[in-house]
């Protein structure tokens, strides 16, 4: 029957030749069910039994082709799992033609949602195409362009951009028109989605220019892409004009019946500029074209997304429209789409317990949506139940926001994935503060606070998390893989850093090959290793205010603050008070902060009195009024705020150090951190201070650390500042060319104080750039944060002295990004970190004096209230500009008050001891 149709053919070539032909032919021909007839009645006879391994595990790849086209994953899984089984020690199997098989195998698991396993298949598949010399360059930026496709389905903007990136060199070098056009479109939906527009429309101005150079080469619907997405950048950003330009240009290159998908999105940005000029009968004209047409196109039960965001489109339109139980139909016909498992209560609200989530961006969408349909009906009949259905979706929302953080494995994905999502939390603690100030309810308020909290370096906690579970879980053989891989990451990081041009697309591929090769241990980690597991997801839950007040001593409160687009949030907890503030974002409080932290960071420049007076009164000076007794203050800065040296601010009679001791911190659950759980350090101090080479900016310039005419100085007074140090403690003192990278290393680990006067560095835009510099005598001199994650600080505290440590890329909720992170992370307790460089003679001063005072015993906040205060008594009137002093901040945990006190434990043991005694003197 097989040969039946060949004929004369199949006398002449061999069974595979001819079977394999067939194959092929009705695959080519669509008679696919003629397959699965095909292998189920070929595995039964013994010439395909007899076929070697290599043809077998060919014939099966085949099937398995057939069963994807089909729509039949897990099928063609079986069969792509039984061509690699015949090829596992099959010499002859090309290893690129295992590649592609194992790719197939990820592309399937990608659509059932199996993400561990498509990532896991689709990095061994890119390594073994990387391997291969001989592979195409053209068919690798390919298989970049999938792989970064995949990566953005899951969330992933850091590695997405970095498949992309590469995918576009490659074309470019190809001169391949068409598929560099294609990344660039597929870079701007990338950053569109990131909400990065700015980025986004450099991305569309390189298109068009790309346009203008080969305009007939390009087809018009691609053409018609870019002005899409330009059109809904435009729109996003509010320039409806420009919008509809967009939007025109894009409709005119379209047909409807032929390009229907994107001539539907065309309308669609139309519509949303009808809305934002308040024609909303315009809008829902064009809208429900989109819907029929998309109906149309997608009867056939897929496009859940498409249809999903249309009635997402509508609820929004309804809802502005104040048709309420309009928007809410629409809503339940999009949650039915994009969770079709879920149940929706008699709130039409949707369970997220154990439900699929087909996208979860469009899922939070859709809730946040239904949020303000509740909000709305409760400025129609004031039910402050509406309200409260409110906050408990805002509930709901976060668990999902936590469930797909949960995805990622390395910080800077986490960081990206969190920082489009944050505006929803704004929100949260807006409707909580409102259902408080309507009810006086004190849970609310908490409610407030606990949304603001959440926000709060989330990535820095899990990261803790991961740290300790792996040094408190697994085996010393399993820790040194981990670090030996994590090393060769950070290797070809460095490297990728300082490449040229010519050599970056290369390491750029050995960079995410170690990525990946590390993530994989992790994965596997987590599946073989339950303890670790349990510790490494232990979750994160924010300490109650209860909690964070029985830690706190009298004389201290924590100030934590919330910044979103209009407001910023303020909430003050002492040890007996918890109390918040809502202050409007004006754009006079906005500039004000801005002018006097410049003001700040230059001693050439007047401070404002009026600017700190005004910056006092809008975000401290009710607080402190209602804290009569508080003397310290934690603050939990966020967004703008973190800048702000808040101890250089003007209160109407003199600086705020001059009242209370500060200190800083990312989030209230690293206010108590645990202590070491290990030996206790031999040294007290440990200091570093580099005489650095006359070649020193020549040697930035060439890792790529310097650019233009900046320069780095000599630091003149560091040694002495070190040596100073360490008469106050004993321990050691590694100066010019001992202060070496290799020797920090080799001390940093054993020392109590850690000590670093050394020139340092911060790259806003790419935190892991930022360094600290030491002596550059040798061929490796920088430490990064990368660096520092391989090592375990247990210091108590680590002064960064000579450098700005404390400035970086700031994230929404997790702070800055840079060294004195890097240093908590990697185990420091308390560090004494610079928002910018200033005068080495006051570092020099206020170091020492610091030290002295925390030989001394006092808490570390103290300490630097005090070193602070005897500058400012005898510097003079020039000097005592914020720049020589308000740069240095302290980040760390709350430390005890000066002087004994008595724990609750102690009083009670000392109240049954005299209650003994009185029982004895009655006795007697």
């Amino acid at each position: 029957m097989l040969f039946a149709a060949k004929g004369a053919y199949a006398q002449q070539d061999s069974y595979f030749e001819c079977l394999y032909s067939v194959i092929n032919n009705n695959i080519e021909e669509e008679r696919y069910e003629d397959n699965f007839k095909l292998i189920a009645d070929a595995e039964d006879k013994d010439t395909f039994a007899a076929i070697s391994c290599y043809e077998k595990g060919r014939v099966y790849h085949k099937i398995g082709v057939t069963y994807y086209l089909t729509y039949q994953e897990p099928d063609a899984i079986t069969y792509y799992n039984k061509a690699l089984h015949n090829w596992e020690n099959c010499l002859d199997v090309p290893l690129v033609e295992k590649a592609n098989t194992t790719y197939n195998l990820g592309i399937c698991y990608q659509f059932l949602e199996q993400n561990d396993l498509a990532k896991e298949h689709l990095d061994a598949a890119l390594t073994a195409f990387e391997s291969d010399t001989d592979y195409p360059q053209e068919k690798l930026g390919y298989k970049y362009d999938g792989i970064g496709f995949f990566y953005e389905k899951n969330n992933d903007f850091f590695r997405a951009h970095l498949y992309y990136t590469n995918a576009m060199n490659i074309f470019q070098k190809e001169k391949n028109v068409l598929e560099e056009f294609s990344i660039l479109n597929s870079a701007i939906i990338l950053h569109m989605n990131f909400k990065k527009y700015e980025k986004a429309m450099a991305y569309v101005e390189q298109a068009l220019d790309l346009m203008d150079r080969a305009y007939f080469q390009i087809p018009k619907t691609d053409q018609a892409l870019i002005y899409l997405n330009a059109a809904t950048i435009q729109q996003e950003l509010k320039n409806t004009e420009r919008a509809l330009q967009f939007a025109n240009r894009a409709l005119a290159l379209l047909e409807k019946e032929k390009d229907t998908f994107y001539y539907t999105i065309g309308l669609e940005v139309k519509a949303f500029c009808a809305m934002d000029k308040q024609n909303f009968e315009l809008a829902e004209k064009l809208m429900k074209q989109v819907l029929k047409l998309r109906l149309e196109v997608y009867r056939g039960g897929s496009g859940h997304d498409v249809i999903a965001n249309t009635h997402e489109n509508f609820a929004g339109l309804y809802l502005r429209q104040g048709s309420l139980d309009r928007a809410n139909e629409q809503l339940a016909k999009g949650f039915r789409m994009i969770a079709p498992n879920t149940r929706l209560d008699e709130r039409m609200v949707p369970t997220v317990s154990n439900v699929e989530i087909r996208n979860e961006n469009i899922f939070i969408r859709l809730m946040e949506l239904k949020t303000r349909i509740f909000e709305a009906k409760y400025e129609v009949n004031g039910d402050l139940e509406l309200l409260q259905h409110s906050l408990n979706v805002q509930h709901k929302i976060d668990s999902v926001i936590k469930k797909g953080l949960l995805s990622f494995q390395f910080e800077q994905s986490k960081l990206d994935f969190l920082d489009v999502r944050f505006k929803h939390y704004g929100k949260a603690i807006r409707d909580a503060l409102r259902l408080y100030d309507l009810t006086k309810d004190p849970y609310y308020l908490e409610q407030a606070y606990q949304f603001s909290a959440k926000t709060k370096a989330l990535t820095l906690q899990q990261e803790l998390n991961r740290i300790n579970a792996l040094r408190n879980t697994v085996s010393a053989a399993i820790l040194k893989k981990e670090s030996v891989l994590r090393e060769k990451m950070n290797e070809q990081q460095h490297l990728l850093f300082e490449a040229s041009d010519d050599h970056r697309d290369s390491l750029l591929q050995s960079f995410l090959q170690a990525q990946n090769a590390l993530d994989a241990f992790l994965i596997t980690l987590e599946q073989k290793q339950p303890e670790y597991y349990r510790e490494r997801y232990e979750f994160l839950k924010v300490p109650s205010i209860q909690a964070i007040q029985n830690e706190l001593p009298k004389d201290l409160a924590v100030i934590e603050f919330f910044e979103d687009q209009e407001s910023i949030y303020v909430f003050w907890i002492s040890y007996n008070r918890f109390f918040s503030k809502t202050l409007p974002l004006t754009d006079k409080l906005k500039t004000s902060i801005e002018r006097f932290t410049e003001q700040c960071r230059d001693p050439e420049k007047v401070i404002s009195q009026t600017d700190s007076y005004f910056i006092f009164q809008q975000l401290m000076e009710e607080g402190l009024s209602r804290l009569p007794n508080v003397e310290r203050l934690s603050i939990i800065p966020d967004g703008l705020l973190h800048a702000l040296s808040f101890e250089a601010l003007y209160d109407g009679e003199g600086y705020l150090i001059e009242g209370y001791a500060f200190s800083y911190a990312y989030a209230a659950a690293l206010l108590k951190r645990k202590d070491h759980d290990k030996e206790p350090p031999s040294k007290d101090y440990v200091g570093f201070a580099a005489s650095y080479s006359n070649s020193l900016n020549s040697k930035l310039k060439s890792k790529k650390r310097f650019f233009g005419d900046q320069a780095l100085s000599q630091l003149v007074l560091s040694k002495k500042e070190i040596k100073q140090a360490s008469e106050i403690f004993e321990g050691n003192t590694l100066l010019g060319d001992q202060a070496s990278i290799k020797n920090f290393y080799s001390y940093a680990n054993d020392a109590q104080i850690l000590h670093l006067s050394l020139h340092g560095l911060v790259d806003t835009d790419d935190p892991n750039r930022s360094c600290i510099i030491f002596d550059d005598s040798k061929n490796e001199f920088l430490l990064s944060p990368p660096d520092l994650y391989k090592n375990r600080i247990v210091a108590d505290l680590v002064l960064l002295s000579a450098c700005h440590s404390a400035n970086g890329k700031i994230y929404k909720g997790e702070g800055v990004q840079g060294m004195s992170k890097a240093f908590l992370l990697a185990g420091a307790q308390n560090v004494l970190s610079s928002l910018w460089n200033a005068s080495e003679t006051s570092s020099l001063v206020m170091t020492t004096s610091f030290l002295k005072a925390v030989k001394a015993d006092l808490p570390t906040d103290v300490a630097l209230q005090k070193a602070k205060i005897d500058y400012l008594k005898n510097a003079t009137p020039s000097q005592r500009h914020p720049y020589y002093w308000a740069n240095f901040i302290l980040l760390g945990k709350v430390e005890p008050s000066v002087g004994f006190s008595w724990s609750l434990g102690t009083l009670l043991v000392v109240g049954i001891f005299l209650s003994l005694i009185l029982i004895i003197k009655k006795a007697r």
